[in-house]
């Protein structure tokens, strides 16, 4: 049987030890007995170990702290050295700016003390001279004075005795006695030269109670000339005081000149610079000192020539005979350059009508008549220089043209002169030879004497100059006629003549609106005045109406009724566009002879066919080439009413040309003088206060702010910088250049109410740049789109790339373009497209559209800089800047487009300069008082 036992197991109970690989572990890294033994630590030995171990992490984190607080210490000391290196760097700067500003400062010191030092010397001599002259003069009078005092004492102390008249008995001595019959003699020689001249009754007062043309008539009468060059000689040969002055050429003209000066200046003096009032101013002196002294010689009873008066008067004269010839020899100049401008305007005519199968004896004389009519005068004022300037004139003329065309001709005398054969365009479009208007009057008609004008010559470029002789006979201008004068209200009148002779095509055009469109827009052409809808369509059944009752009368032989009065009006407008008094002209009226056309048809005798093709090739001979087709064409048709139909039309067209060449013929004129003209009617618009400069101040005070931030921020020392110390370094031009861009190129749309009243003529010019440079910056944008997206397999080459950009500005174009359209345009070249594709197509098109893609801010941006360097330099960027800045593809359009910006913003800102540069420096002013 088993049995149970019961083990008490409580003293068991120890505490584990450890696993025996740490065990292990401990027993190798462990050497003392405590660790070595397997017996448990006692607590006092537990109490020091745990002490030991705390107090070697105390060891420990207090290391780390110094080394922690050691390096901390370094950077903290590097961190002053460098701080102190870069401190005494900027000091060591500071001291050398000091320096060198100290340097800067005692040079222009030295500099300003040497001009000073020079300026002190050169008014030093120029004192001692004054003081020599005044010394001398009074030497002089001294000795006279003396002299007078001797002789006056003599006369007092001789014996009166009467003897012959009212001669005194005195004793004189020898050398005294000759100067006495000397002074005698000469003032009995001198009073009948005064006489003759007194007896014209010239004199200030009379001459400006006279007309002009009947002071010119008197003036060049040869009695007077004589008359006054034998008083100007006499004058120099009364005294030794006077014999002395140098001689003058043509002074007998020149002198009678100032009273045309003084009396007209208007007519003589047109603009009035700083030689044009030396030369009034001297002669009014010269002719108050002149006529004072004939009124005391004249009344004296004592045989005096009062010297006194006379000196004063050589002294004016010789003031005023200089003036007169420096104001000459600008207006000669200016002449000459006149007279070789319309030479070479011949010289091209007769290149365009050489080949006419009539120019041999219709053109060829009058035209080489012309030229040395011009020629004499261009000698006559500049002798051989100004002939020298002709031949260089001609020469280069002659190599710009085509070789063919310098073979043919007649030597120095050929006439040439471009056709635009495409617009139907006399003129040469060449502006550089512009002429100033004061030199050239055109002749109302050619005299008797002269050749006829050619008959393909506009009346107004058919006559020579007419330039009427100064009275020195050198060439002072006569202004008869000319398109444009230089005087503002002339100027006024006779741009009313013109627009009044475009008749219908000038309508709506007021004087100031028609010259600021011929001088801002140079392919600027009058057009037929548009009509609306209900206008044609009344026009069209009141003309076939017409038509079908002269067809109907035509057949039946009933030519009474028409004819005349047609071939009245036909009449009527060939000689308006033929020279008058031409040989054309004669023709015309001899052949058009209303009266013999109506016998001739009352007897049945005419023969309408030979009429009409007359006056066809009159037309084939007057017209522009480009109408030569359209003429021709009428020899083809038979419908007696069609013909004439057509011919009244075509009639229209040639006026509207002549009246489109007439145009472009004032431009040059238009040139020299419309600034004053639009200053003028500007500056009485702001008097009379219909207009005012509010908008005009809100216009350009942002661009005055703008600039006084960025001066600020490129000097945020405040360091008074030289350049700053006038208008705050601010130029006016780059204001007004910076304001003329940004109001082309904002985003709000240009309308009379918003625009400057600077630009009130130019709202639709400007209105329309804002959408060419918004037309150019989408076309870019799409074209650089179109490239991108594009693979290496379907990239288009450059004449696909021309194409869609025609296209593309043909569709902004049109007001009906719609997204779709240009997304549509664009995917044309991609004939292989994916729907993603089309998609991402459509929705950048949407994008640059709406202006709000960044591509589009970004070509934007660079469009606006390319016309800016446009308008400031005058030069367009060179291709490698266009193409680097992503538009060379609209190059030809952004540089047509930046012309035009130009050309209005530097006409713009020379007639307005006054009142800008006004309202800049008052905001300058304000904003520096604000400070």
């Amino acid at each position: 049987m088993p049995g149970f036992y019961v083990i008490d197991v409580l003293p068991l109970h120890h505490a584990s030890k450890r696993p025996f690989h740490l065990e292990k572990r401990m027993r190798s890294k462990k050497s003392s007995p405590v660790y070595s033994s397997n017996l448990p630590l006692s607590p006092a030995e537990a109490h020091l170990k745990r002490e030991a171990i705390l107090e070697a992490r105390r060891l420990k984190l207090a290391r780390q702290f110094l080394h922690v607080k050691d390096v901390l210490d370094k950077q903290h000391q590097r961190a002053l050295r460098d701080s102190s290196a870069k401190r005494s760097q900027i000091q060591t700067t500071l001291r050398m700016a000091e320096k060198n500003r100290n340097l800067i400062l005692q040079k222009l010191v030295e500099q300003a003390a040497q001009e000073v030092a020079r300026c002190k010397e050169v008014a030093r001599m120029q004192q001692l001279k004054n003081q020599e002259k005044t010394d001398r003069r009074r030497k002089d009078m001294e000795r006279r004075q003396k002299a007078t005092a001797a002789r006056r004492a003599r006369l007092l102390s001789a014996s009166k005795t009467k003897t012959t008249g009212s001669n005194i008995n005195v004793p004189m001595n020898r050398e005294e006695a000759a100067v006495f019959i000397q002074g005698i003699w000469r003032y009995n020689r001198l009073m009948p030269c005064v006489k003759a001249f007194r007896k014209f009754g010239i004199n200030a007062h009379a001459v400006e109670c006279t007309s002009f043309g009947d002071v010119v008539a008197l003036l060049q009468k040869p009695a007077v000339i004589q008359a006054t060059s034998k008083l100007l000689a006499r004058i120099r040969k009364v005294s030794s005081l006077t014999s002395g002055s140098k001689k003058y050429k043509n002074f007998a003209r020149v002198f009678l000149s100032a009273y045309m000066v003084t009396a007209h200046t208007g007519e003589i003096l047109v603009d009035m610079g700083p030689h044009e009032t030396e030369l009034l101013s001297s002669a009014r002196s010269m002719l108050a000192h002149f006529e004072r002294w004939v009124d005391e010689v004249s009344v004296t009873t004592s045989g005096k020539i009062q010297y006194s008066s006379l000196v004063k008067f050589l002294y004016d004269w010789d003031a005023y005979y200089n003036a007169f010839n420096t104001w000459k020899t600008r207006d000669s100049e200016k002449l000459a350059s006149n007279l070789i401008a319309h030479y070479l305007d011949y010289e091209k005519l007769w290149n365009t009508v050489k080949s006419q199968a009539n120019a041999e004896t219709e053109w060829r004389p009058n035209i080489v008549f012309q030229q040395e009519e011009i020629r004499r005068k261009v000698r006559n004022l500049g002798g051989d220089a100004a002939m020298v300037r002709l031949e260089n004139a001609l020469r280069q003329l002659r190599e710009k043209m085509p070789k063919d065309n310098d073979e043919s001709g007649f030597g120095n005398d050929t006439v040439k002169r471009s056709v635009n054969h495409e617009s139907g365009d006399w003129s040469d479009r060449d502006d550089d030879l512009t002429v100033p208007p004061r030199q050239v009057a055109v002749s109302p008609a050619p005299s008797s004497s002269s050749p006829s004008p050619s008959p393909n010559l506009p009346s107004s470029a058919s006559h020579s100059p007419s330039v009427s002789p100064s009275l020195n006979g050198t060439g002072s201008s006569s202004i008869s006629s000319s398109p444009v004068s230089n005087n503002i209200h002339e100027a006024n009148n006779n741009l009313q003549t013109i627009i009044q002779s475009f008749g219908g095509y000038g309508a709506g055009l007021s004087n100031e609106k028609l010259a600021h469109e011929i001088i801002i827009d140079p392919d600027f052409e009058l057009k037929p005045q548009k009509r609306t809808e209900l206008e044609e369509r009344v026009r069209a059944m009141t003309t076939k109406a017409l038509l079908d009752t002269a067809r109907e009368d035509f057949e039946q032989g009933r030519y009474d009724k028409w004819i005349p009065s047609l071939m009245k009006d036909i009449k009527q407008t060939l000689q308006e566009i033929v020279p008058p008094r031409s040989s054309l002209y004669n023709t015309i009226e001899e052949v058009l002879d209303i009266d013999l056309i109506a016998q001739q048809i009352n007897v049945g005798v005419y023969d309408i066919r030979n009429c009409i093709t007359f006056i066809i090739d009159l037309m084939l001979q007057i017209c522009a080439p480009v109408r030569d087709e359209q003429i021709k064409s009428l020899k083809e048709m038979t419908d007696l009413a069609e013909i004439f139909q057509h011919i009244f039309e075509l009639l229209d067209m040639m006026k509207l040309d002549l009246l489109n060449y007439q145009v472009k013929l004032i431009r040059p004129y238009l040139k020299e003088q419309a600034v004053e003209y639009e200053r003028e009617k500007f500056e009485s618009a702001l008097v009379a206060g219909k207009l005012s400069l509010e908008r005009t101040k809100a216009w350009l005070y942002p661009t005055v702010d703008a600039l006084l931030r960025t001066a600020a921020e490129r000097n945020p020392e405040r360091v008074n910088l030289p350049q700053h110390r006038h208008n705050h370094g601010i130029k006016f031009d780059q204001v007004f250049d910076d304001a003329f861009i940004s109001l082309i190129f904002q985003p709000t749309q240009i309308g009379r109410n918003n625009c400057p009243e600077t630009f009130l003529l130019d709202v639709e010019r400007l209105w329309n740049f804002q959408n060419e440079s918004q037309m150019v910056t989408i076309v870019a944008a799409l074209i650089m789109l179109t490239k991108n997206i594009a693979t290496a397999s379907q990239q288009p080459n450059v004449t696909d790339l021309e194409t869609l950009k025609d296209r593309l500005f043909i569709l902004l174009s049109d007001g009906d373009m719609t997204i779709d359209n240009l997304s549509a345009e664009v995917s044309n070249h991609f004939p292989k497209m994916t729907p993603e594709t089309q998609a991402l197509i459509n929705s950048m098109v949407s994008k640059t559209l709406s202006q709000n893609d960044k591509v589009y801010s970004l070509l934007s941006r660079r469009v606006q800089t390319i016309v800016k360097t446009h308008l400031q330099s005058g030069q367009f960027p060179k291709p490698e800047l266009l193409a680097q800045y992503g538009v060379a593809s609209v190059a030809k359009e952004l540089e047509a487009l930046s012309k035009k910006i130009r050309i209005l913003g530097r006409y713009n800102r020379e007639v307005y300069a006054k009142w800008y540069d006004e309202t800049i420096r008052e905001r300058l002013r304000s904003q520096a008082g604000g400070n």
